[in-house]
């Protein structure tokens, strides 16, 4: 049978290479174009959340001086494209070899790159891959020293977009669909989160300053829905391109999965579990860009998964309409 182009494609150097060369050109655009805009760029009024000393260490400092800060936030995109190829890899979550996870969600990032805040977005979302990655090790090694790691990471990204720690909970299903849940298990998980907020409220004792817990707490219980008549007709455009790629995704990999190996399922089936839980913290939390980036991040190895192994005319058609509607989707976020 003749190989469609996504066959070909999908473990070429050239397609991480070309994912790559995206991201840096729309960063580093971003960054051109933030300097030649009259308008002065500045951080919205949630970074006031961020704006305090952590450790010692003034994180706006950093985030508020527009070179650093596109610099750190491409060098953090790219971990997470990082972490999320290793995930595919790992633990064998696309049954060929495929460079699609980094690509898809380099392409991710470079569409949303000029919407993405100076506020620890891209921080969180590396720490919640990394948290991911570390998770999915519980049926490699030590459960309960795993399960901590997992939590102490998905904690701290927290810090930075803080309805994530709802994810905590999502976690323990994972687990239980691992099939590594266990009473010790759910004990280490806490215990790493509370170590996080442990240190957090030391810090905040000595330093006699409540702010950072407070505006913590209080964001943990504000919601608001996704208001979609706000939205531009090109995104709205690009969100119901993607809502019908990750649907196409989901058919393509259900009726199939007795092709994989019982373990790979329930990571696919975990991956999903996390994926529809950060939709619903996405749809309650008034488009939080952060979140969305996050949503983006599982969204790759869905997608990923979709056309490394579906390679018929429809998945083709799917990612030419997805590649023209990702470039012009940012060159429309500059306006």
């Amino acid at each position: 049978m003749k190989k469609g182009f996504l066959t070909k494609i999908d473990y070429s150097n050239g397609l991480w290479i070309a994912g790559l060369l995206l991201l840096l050109f729309s960063v580093f655009g971003n960054m051109f174009y933030s300097f030649t805009d009259s308008k002065i760029v500045e951080i919205p009024a949630s970074a006031a959340f961020y704006g305090l000393k952590i450790f010692g260490f003034q994180l706006d400092l950093l985030l508020r001086n527009q070179i650093l800060g596109h610099i750190l936030r491409l060098l953090l995109l790219l971990g997470s494209a990082l972490l999320l190829q290793y995930i595919s890899s790992k633990f064998r979550l696309i049954r060929v070899r495929s460079y699609f996870p980094f690509f898809l969600f380099c392409v991710f990032s470079a569409t949303i790159v000029p919407a993405v805040p100076f506020d620890g977005s891209s921080i969180a979302c590396f720490l919640f891959c990394w948290s991911c990655s570390r998770l999915f090790y519980v049926l490699e090694g030590s459960v309960n020293h795993v399960v901590f790691d997992a939590s102490v990471l998905l904690t701290m990204a927290s810090l930075f977009q803080s309805k994530i720690i709802y994810i905590l909970v999502v976690f323990w299903l994972v687990m239980g669909i691992l099939q590594v849940f266990s009473f010790k298990s759910f004990c280490a998980s806490i215990l790493g989160m509370m170590s996080i907020l442990w240190i957090i409220g030391g810090v905040s004792f000595l330093m006699d300053d409540y702010h950072f817990i407070m505006t913590y707490s209080q964001s943990l219980i504000i919601f608001e829905f996704v208001d979609f008549n706000s939205f531009s007709p090109a995104e709205i455009a690009y969100t119901s391109f993607l809502g019908i790629l990750m649907i196409s995704a989901m058919i393509s990999f259900w009726p199939r999965q007795n092709l994989d190996k019982l373990r790979t399922r329930n990571y696919l089936n975990s991956v999903l579990l996390l994926w529809f839980s950060l939709l619903a913290l996405w749809l309650f939390s008034g488009n939080e860009m952060g979140i969305l980036l996050l949503l983006f991040s599982l969204s790759s190895l869905m997608a990923a998964h979709f056309f490394s192994l579906i390679d018929i005319r429809y998945s083709r058609v799917l990612f030419i309409l997805f590649m023209i509607l990702s470039i012009s989707v940012r060159f429309m976020l500059l306006n």
